[in-house]
């Protein structure tokens, strides 16, 4: 294919045109393949599921929930803290002025 009589946005023009084409194709031959996959697994006697191990799986671990509040801003109580982390500015300036994190503790 001789590309040299195209100006620049006709090849770019081309150039969508293929990767588009690239990812249809893709998608065609992955279902393609699945569906083969399927029914050789099937000749055998198990589902695809069964061949690549996924059927039985347990869902994942659920994320971490919030940790709960060990200390406390005694001048906002909307604001807490877990412990864990940076310390909040609030918790900075109390420490800074002398006085102990234990007496923020909720």
């Amino acid at each position: 294919m001789d590309l040299s009589g195209l100006n620049l946005p006709q090849l770019y023009k081309l150039q969508k045109d293929l990767d588009a084409e690239i990812i249809r194709r893709k998608e065609t031959d992955k279902v393609t393949l699945i569906n083969e996959l399927q029914q050789l697994a099937a000749a055998k006697g198990f589902s695809l599921n069964e061949v690549l191990g996924l059927e039985g799986k347990k869902a994942g671990k659920k994320a971490a929930s919030a940790s709960k509040a060990q200390y406390r801003n005694p001048e906002d109580a909307t604001q807490t803290w877990s412990g864990r982390g940076r310390k909040p500015q609030w918790a900075l300036k109390w420490l800074s002025e002398g006085k102990s994190l234990e007496d923020l503790r909720v």
